[in-house]
């Protein structure tokens, strides 16, 4: 009996053991740091090449829909141009003019019906206008249709008794009313549409030049 209890208090009165010896601690606490502050380089170096993709493609985009804008500019010029051929430009299609190139129609002034959407683009029959004639560049697409309209005013008042003068000095006429819609497909495949209405007034128009 004695002997089991011995034996028992020799169990229990075992004492852990555990070295005191730090060495290589700091070494680990380094390394630790260093893997923290990788990923830390990581992340930022990843945030930074999204956040300049980001600013590339906004930049990329606003070009091309200035550009787009600016060819609208281009369209309502030939759209004069063209208003004063009665037939319009003379010649065939496709014709060139500087670097624009005229793809069908070169009396696009009397087009009164949009072509079936989407439109403008690079298809056969939804352009009449291209500049510069190579697709496989960046490219501004033109398309024309409008009508004519009588504009505000236009009313010959033959008796004015409440002028006193026996008629009226308010005269007017017809206007021709077209949308002018530019499409510029830019770099990376970036694509912007701008429509403007431009207003001619009949009566008005210049020299026929081409």
């Amino acid at each position: 009996m004695q002997r089991n209890l011995k034996r028992l208090n020799d169990i229990f009165s075992i004492k852990l053991f555990f070295p005191r010896n730090e060495d290589g601690f700091l070494l680990v606490i380094t390394m630790v740091m260093l893997v923290l502050l990788t990923l830390i380089g990581l992340s930022a170096t990843q945030l930074s090449r999204i956040e300049l993709q980001i600013a590339g493609n906004d930049r990329m985009h606003k070009e091309t829909f200035y550009q787009a804008d600016g060819g609208t500019e281009v369209g309502s010029n030939l759209l004069e141009e063209n208003i004063s051929c009665p037939t319009g430009f003379s010649g065939t299609a496709p014709k060139t003019i500087g670097s624009v190139e005229i793809v069908s129609n070169l009396k696009f002034w009397m087009i009164e019906t949009a072509p079936a959407d989407p439109y403008p683009s690079d298809d056969v029959g939804k352009r009449h206008i291209r500049y510069p004639a190579n697709d496989a560049l960046p490219h501004t697409n033109l398309n024309f249709f409008g009508n004519s309209s009588l504009s505000t005013g236009n009313a010959i008042q033959m008796i004015a008794g409440y002028e006193g003068t026996g008629f009226s000095a308010a005269t007017g006429g017809g206007q021709l009313v077209t949308n002018v819609d530019s499409q510029r497909i830019g770099l990376s495949n970036s694509a912007s549409v701008v429509r403007v209405m431009w207003r001619h007034i009949i009566g008005h128009e210049g020299t026929c030049i081409y």
